[in-house]
């Protein structure tokens, strides 16, 4: 487990014992089951008060999403998507089976798989479907080896998957599709705390 802080989109959080109980009025009774059988949150790209953290909740279903707000303290441990890169898959199914040849795309890059996949690495809890994608995050901030160039032949080695790799890398701008960021495009969606903006990709750097 990595320390509590600081918390980053992506990231899961294990929330202590009794966090449904934290849950708003009127809140679906599939989140309710949801953190009573697996007390687990990830963290969203929101703004938030001091002292709250933006997270999602899972559910069974793929509509079973739910925005929320948490105080610090009701979180107990916090797994970075980084920290899931090298755990080995209990199942085998496409997304899954894809992690070992992933890993060795990314090599010494700070990356880890987020969505149902991470979840499931996390958790134990089976989250990825047979037609589930892979989705990943590239944090480069501070690695010399996370030129464009690298990150263009990465990309390259990612689309000969027989899985499809959805990778955002996060920036200081916010997070920008790994395909966007490599392209010859003038302008990139962002992804914010404050919401999605379009900036010019010159611009974007980590």
């Amino acid at each position: 487990m990595d320390q509590l802080t600081p918390m980053l989109p992506h990231d899961l959080l294990r929330l202590n014992p009794g966090a449904a109980a934290w849950l708003p009025a009127g809140a679906p009774a599939w989140a309710v089951r949801a953190l009573c059988d697996v007390p687990w949150v990830v963290v969203r790209r929101a703004e938030v008060p001091a002292a709250r953290i933006a997270v999602g909740i899972r559910g069974a279903d793929r509509s079973h999403r739910l925005a929320w707000t948490i105080p610090l303290g009701l979180a107990a441990d916090t797994v970075a998507p980084q920290s899931l890169c090298a755990v080995n898959p209990a199942r085998d199914i496409p997304a899954l089976r894809a992690l070992p040849a992933v890993r060795a795309i990314f090599g010494d890059l700070r990356w880890g798989p987020t969505g149902s996949v991470g979840f499931e690495l996390a958790t134990g809890v089976p989250a990825a479907t047979v037609t589930s994608d892979l989705d990943v995050v590239v944090r480069p901030a501070g690695e010399p080896g996370a030129s464009p160039g690298r990150l263009r032949d990465v990309y390259e080695q990612l689309k000969s998957l027989p899985v499809r790799v959805d990778c955002q890398v996060e920036t200081r701008s916010g997070a920008v599709a790994l395909a966007e960021l490599i392209s010859d495009r003038h302008e990139v969606l962002v992804r914010t705390p404050h919401g999605p903006r379009l900036a010019q990709r010159s611009t974007v750097t980590w």
